[in-house]
């Protein structure tokens, strides 16, 4: 079976033609290239990440990383079948973006093998450290609303890890039965900083991502599969899938690229977003400044004559409205569209702020130099 990668006009008008070490497996009948863990296996052209069997864990990674920083896009066709136990059938797979190494993998039961242990015998199991999922999830705990949901999900490091992971985005009412035993499609687009699920070419699920913590220093990262059972248990199947790297040609950046601010990110946000506005005068009449998106004319400098302000190596991401795609960077100049950096001098300070829309859900940061300019005599 074959897969047609159809990504968004943006991803297909920037991807460049080099070498971009796209990811290409037909079927699995000879996955070169792919390590298998736990219950996976591969077996006439499937990917069985796990067997439908009780307590089981399963994980798939491309053994070779790969470039996901700048954006990628990636499609799959998936099967969950044979549902027995609870549920019945229990507990999902996921698509999975971790820098751990090749041999990953946590928890069985509801962890869908990628978060911390949720099953009674595996309590202590620690997820895979500062990953993001996207999490296929046929299950329905305590903690759910539904238990057919697709999810974005992140884990911290091993000192912050929790349950349930903590969930960038969530839908809990797909139009599509995730376990009921046909084949579906599966395509996942990252147009930093969006990241964007599509099932059956509907919309499931949107979030803005910061992919800091997930990828090295090279900008790649471990690409991959998880899945879980537990006293609910089914065949969750991967029965092809492609991966096209996006490269180098991104308009903005998201904070991985920002390398000399030391600041803690909000829990609540998705990008990293820091809690106040931050400005430091590193010489006369030139300041440094962090601006945090959902703070409103946050950050301000002395500006007592009331001179021209030039914004010098500006960096980062925003967002404000997720669902329309609405994220922009500080390139833009002040009286263009929302999303481009606003400053106002009044009362002898120069203030910033980030759009002129509601600011409480705005996420994100822009980093800047503020330098005062006099003019010439």
């Amino acid at each position: 079976m074959k897969v047609s990668i159809v990504t968004t006009a943006l991803m297909a008008s920037t991807l460049v033609a080099q070498e971009t070490r796209d990811v290409s497996y037909p079927d699995f009948a000879a996955p070169a290239g792919l390590k298998t863990l736990g219950a996976a296996s591969t077996r006439n052209g499937v990917l069985r990440l796990t067997p439908s069997r009780a307590m089981e864990r399963g994980a798939a990674w491309r053994m070779e990383k790969l470039p996901v920083r700048e954006g990628f896009a990636t499609a799959f066709h998936f099967r969950i079948s044979d549902r027995n136990g609870l549920g019945p059938g229990a507990d999902g797979f996921a698509f999975v973006i971790q820098n751990n190494g090749p041999n990953a993998i946590a928890g069985r039961g509801a962890s869908g093998g990628f978060a911390f242990g949720h099953a009674q015998s595996d309590r202590n199991k620690p997820a895979i450290a500062n990953s993001l999922a996207v999490f296929f999830d046929t299950f329905q705990n305590n903690e759910d609303t539904s238990g057919n949901s697709i999810s974005i999900c992140t884990n911290g490091d091993r000192k912050q890890m929790s349950w349930p992971p903590p969930r960038l985005g969530i839908n809990w009412a797909p139009r599509v039965d995730l376990k009921d035993g046909a084949t579906h499609e599966a395509r996942i687009e990252f147009v930093p900083p969006l990241l964007s699920v599509y099932v059956d070419d509907e919309l499931a699920v949107r979030a803005p991502v910061d992919l800091a913590r997930m990828v090295g220093a090279d900008g790649a990262a471990y690409v991959g599969f998880t899945a879980s059972t537990g006293e609910g248990f089914e065949n969750h199947d991967i029965l092809d899938w492609r991966f096209r790297p996006r490269v180098n040609s991104i308009a903005y950046t998201v904070g991985t690229e920002i390398s000399f601010s030391k600041f803690d990110c909000l829990p609540t946000k998705s990008l990293c977003t820091p809690s106040e506005a931050m400005v430091e005068e590193t010489a006369p009449g030139q300041f440094h400044v962090v601006l945090p998106a959902h703070l409103p004319w946050s950050a301000a400098i002395p500006n007592p004559e009331g001179l021209a302000v030039e914004i010098r190596n500006p960096r980062g991401t925003a967002c404000w409205d997720v669902a329309a795609n609405a994220c922009g960077s500080p390139g833009n100049r002040p009286e263009d569209a929302p999303g481009g950096l606003r400053h106002r001098t009044a009362r002898g300070r120069t203030a910033f702020a980030i759009n002129d829309r509601d600011y409480a859900d705005n996420q994100g940061y822009y980093e800047f130099e503020a330098v005062l300019v006099r003019p010439r005599p």
